[in-house]
């Protein structure tokens, strides 16, 4: 998937202005999956719109540059549909934190803990941002047509993956907590022997 992919999509469900496409990834569903700059998101945009898989119409604004508002075209449409119809893989993991766990044996236990529980509040606040952007989804989930159930189960899932982020956050610490504290009331001359046994 390439970022032309994600906005294309965004542009298939409704026509949408530079900044309401980069609001998307800032803060809405596109931040559920994507990260993408206010920057790129314009570049990106007048790419497509020089290879012919956008257009724009210009809305005119008193005293400000006019307002650009994007829609796909049809050959915007054909590349979108073209990608949808190939088999996805998934992607590969790319996280600081596993990196963090191959070296944390090398600071102290409370390093690793500040950094663990920093994550955990913001997978926390990650879940109510998420839960807000699937609320008119999930009043009347039965009743939904397809593009909005799309949305709501593919929502869904980003709640579950944050919830399963805050869910091994505690899963850590409590293991940690659990080590140091058996660390801690063993005879110092037991300690000194395992050392000497790594």
């Amino acid at each position: 998937m390439a970022l032309k992919h994600t906005i294309l999509a965004f542009l298939s469900r409704q026509p949408l202005s530079g900044y309401d496409v980069a609001k998307e990834f800032a803060e809405g569903f596109g931040s559920c999956f994507w990260k993408a700059s206010q920057q790129q998101v314009y570049a990106e945009l007048t790419k497509l719109e020089q290879q012919g898989s956008v257009s724009y119409e210009a809305i005119p604004q008193p005293g400000r540059l006019d307002k650009k508002i994007y829609s796909t075209t049809e050959q915007g449409q054909q590349e979108l549909l073209e990608w949808l119809v190939k088999p996805c893989e998934p992607t590969a993991i790319r996280e600081d934190l596993g990196v963090m766990g191959l070296a944390g044996h090398l600071v102290p236990p409370q390093v690793m803990v500040r950094e663990i529980e920093r994550r955990r509040q913001l997978h926390v606040e990650m879940v109510q941002h998420v839960k807000k952007l699937d609320a008119p989804f999930a009043q009347h989930p039965d009743s939904l047509e397809l593009k909005d159930l799309y949305m709501h189960l593919i929502i869904r899932r980003a709640i579950r993956y944050q919830e399963e982020w805050v869910a091994w956050c505690d899963e850590a610490l409590q293991a940690i907590e659990q080590v140091v504290t058996r660390q801690e009331s063993e005879p110092s001359s037991h300690k000194h022997n395992l050392n000497e046994q790594g």
